[in-house]
């Protein structure tokens, strides 16, 4: 596969493009090549401003496949289809693995997760799964009442940015085009004027596209021209905050499973391997990431100058020795990001314009959602 890149783009004088998506995170990705896949030969034009800390970039990819709400749960459902269409799933799967998981949550907790379970099934954690998380983390402090529970099959996890980076490449190797770069920030989108849409582009050009999808995480959608009227996308019914995870630089034994704490939204996934350190790489071979709650808002959507600060890793050096005392020691900064999130974290899709679909606040679960937030997007912009 050829590997994207910069791409000469449709001038606002040329042909328009079928399809403009703004932003190529997982969520754009998803809709890029949806419209592929709905529309063979269409015409897809991705505009990307390469912002670095990405949500995708900092996602530790766990496709749970819990629904907290009924929009999250239509989502699931919505995106198993297009998730397991085998054209998608040869382009993801180098880039997912399986791992175990142990659950521990009060009765109340354990039987929502089972009633909202989507495409997998919950069962009491075997002995050797408790015995392999202790083994990985030593003690685990139960609350009365806590139990112990399973995916049976495991957890599939996703390298996001590796998934996002093949499906815009497959795009861009059916005839479609990428551009990216601080230029390539989409400003405003002209709908008033007669024929396609006029979307115009920080570096002063501009292209044209019959329709727009515009996924930009927790980045301020551009301003949409309608008529006599403006709508601009930074009002938003949702609010930015951080999304945090600890590395722990310790040797985890092969094969240790995934430990969730939902009731805390704490949660340790065992690493694949390789180096790294605070930069947001992955850590030491056999470590782990420590996911937690941030409770830092409004956040802006580049994190700052300091994404993982001594506030955050006190944030989480707190909700981890809760639960996993035992790893305290072990425990470093991390990696850090921003998404936009709702109140009821299900991520928003709306359409400000006639042919302008919006894709918001995917909430920390753009990885596990964004095939049915593509469905639902394309939806909204078929004729």
């Amino acid at each position: 596969m050829t590997p994207p890149g910069p791409a000469a783009p449709a001038r606002a004088s040329g042909e328009a493009a079928d399809l403009a998506v703004v932003g190529a995170g997982i969520v754009g990705a998803a809709i890029a090549f949806g419209a592929l896949t709905d529309r063979p030969g269409s015409r897809i034009l991705v505009l990307d401003q390469g912002a670095r800390n990405t949500a995708t970039e900092r996602s530790l990819g766990v496709l749970a496949p819990w629904a907290a709400t009924p929009g999250q749960r239509a989502l699931l459902e919505r995106g198993t289809a297009r998730f397991h269409d085998p054209r998608l799933h040869a382009l993801v799967r180098p880039h997912l693995r399986r791992v175990p998981v142990l659950v521990v949550a009060g009765a109340p907790t354990l039987e929502r997760l089972a009633r909202c379970t989507v495409g997998a099934t919950m069962g009491p954690a075997s002995p050797g799964t408790v015995r392999a998380a202790r083994d990985a983390c030593g003690e685990l402090l139960l609350r009365p009442g806590d139990g112990l529970a399973t995916v049976h099959g495991g957890i599939a996890v996703i390298d996001t940015a590796a998934a996002a980076a093949a499906l815009i490449g497959a795009v861009v190797d059916a005839g479609g085009h990428l551009r990216t770069g601080a230029g390539a920030r989409v400003t405003r989108i002209d709908t008033a004027r007669p024929g396609p849409q006029r979307l115009l582009l920080s570096d002063g050009s501009s292209v044209t596209a019959r329709r727009s999808a515009l996924a930009t995480g927790p980045w301020p959608s551009p301003t949409i021209g309608s008529g006599t009227r403006t709508d601009r996308g930074e009002q938003t019914p949702w609010r930015t905050k951080r999304m945090a995870a600890l590395r722990i630089d310790r040797e985890l034994p092969a094969g240790a499973p995934m430990v969730c704490f939902p009731d805390d939204d704490l949660f340790l996934l065992p690493a694949p391997g390789g180096s790294g350190g605070a930069s947001g790489r992955a850590p030491a071979a056999g470590g782990a990431w420590v996911s937690f709650r941030s409770e830092q808002w409004d956040v802006t959507a580049d994190g700052g100058p300091d994404t993982f600060g001594p506030h955050t890793l006190d944030e989480g050096l707190a909700v981890l020795g809760r639960r996993l005392p035992g790893l305290l020691a072990a425990a470093r900064a991390g990696r850090a990001g921003v998404d936009g999130y709702t109140p009821d974290r299900t991520p928003l899709t709306d359409l400000p314009a006639p042919g302008v679909a919006r894709a918001s606040a995917a909430s920390g679960a753009g990885a596990r959602l964004c095939w049915g937030i593509a469905d639902r997007v394309l939806e909204l912009l078929a004729p």
